[in-house]
């Protein structure tokens, strides 16, 4: 009985369930085309990846071609480097010539230099400029800036010194520690930042080793070495502790061993020959 009563309760609920699916309606909130309508706003309100114009688009490269082609104008450089035991004129674009010392490097902007007569020195060097509107020479001491045509620069470790031959030369550290030099002027940048100012320079001290010849005045005799090492590429070991001041002059034409006979005797000092390029210097009791 129970098992009779069962079957007919599964069949009544099947014929149930045959009669919700095969005859009734699915009731949805919104009907197709009000579905339809809203998916429609949603696109057109959608945001859109907008193409720049072609004319945009043109300009922003050119922007970019000209700042490219700016910049290698500007940082564009030449090098001119000078090794030891030798001397070299370098030419600039504008027909300004500087005659370099051993030891000397000049930094210019070929490219540039239409528009700004810039460049980087250190060493030494006799300047010969053609007139124009600015020129300036920035060393890791000091900057010179040009007012007239003529004028030599000593640029070496802590020595900053420029001397004027022709014309007139700005220089200075900053902008509120400068001074003009005239024709036999000179002026050094001192270890402290200052600047002396000598008015009475001997032009012919400064100036002559674009002849070879090296004068020397109350000179520490350890820059005299120096002075002699870069003109004949060699080294000189310096054993004797020597503060003494030499005052005396070399020609770089004579032969290095000449050079040395009389430099230093003039301090108590002796030289010998340890290789090809290298001197050792002691005291000459020793």
């Amino acid at each position: 009985m129970k098992a009779d009563q069962s079957h007919k309760d599964h069949q009544a609920v099947d014929n149930h369930s045959k009669s919700f699916f095969s005859g009734g309606t699915f009731r949805w909130g919104k009907s197709q085309d009000q579905i339809r309508t809203e998916l429609l706003h949603k696109i057109a309100d959608a945001p859109i990846v907008r193409r720049l114009p072609v004319a945009r688009l043109s300009i922003a490269a050119t922007i970019i071609v000209l700042a490219a082609v700016t910049s290698f104008l500007r940082f564009y450089s030449t090098t001119i480097t000078v090794p030891a035991g030798k001397h070299q004129t370098a030419m600039l674009p504008d027909g300004s010539q500087v005659e370099l010392n051993a030891e000397s490097e000049l930094t210019y902007y070929p490219l540039w230099w239409t528009f700004q007569r810039t460049l980087k020195f250190e060493g030494e060097g006799f300047f010969k400029v053609e007139k124009g509107k600015t020129f300036s020479v920035s060393s890791a001491l000091g900057t010179t800036q040009v007012l007239g045509t003529s004028f030599n620069i000593f640029s070496r470790e802590e020595v900053y010194r420029v001397t004027c031959v022709t014309g007139k030369v700005r220089v200075g550290n900053s902008p509120d520690n400068q001074v003009i030099l005239l024709p036999n002027h000179q002026a050094e940048i001192l270890e402290n930042g200052q600047i002396r100012l000598n008015k009475q320079v001997d032009l012919t001290t400064e100036i002559t080793w674009k002849n070879n010849i090296f004068l020397f005045t109350a000179t520490p005799i350890r820059q005299v070495f120096k002075e002699i090492e870069r003109q004949y590429a060699v080294t000189i070991e310096l054993e004797a502790n020597t503060h003494d001041l030499y005052t005396g002059n070399f020609n770089r034409t004579s032969k290095i061993e000449e050079v040395l006979s009389f430099v230093c005797p003039a301090a108590g000092l002796k030289f010998e020959k340890k290789s090809a390029n290298v001197y050792l210097i002691r005291n000459a009791w020793e």
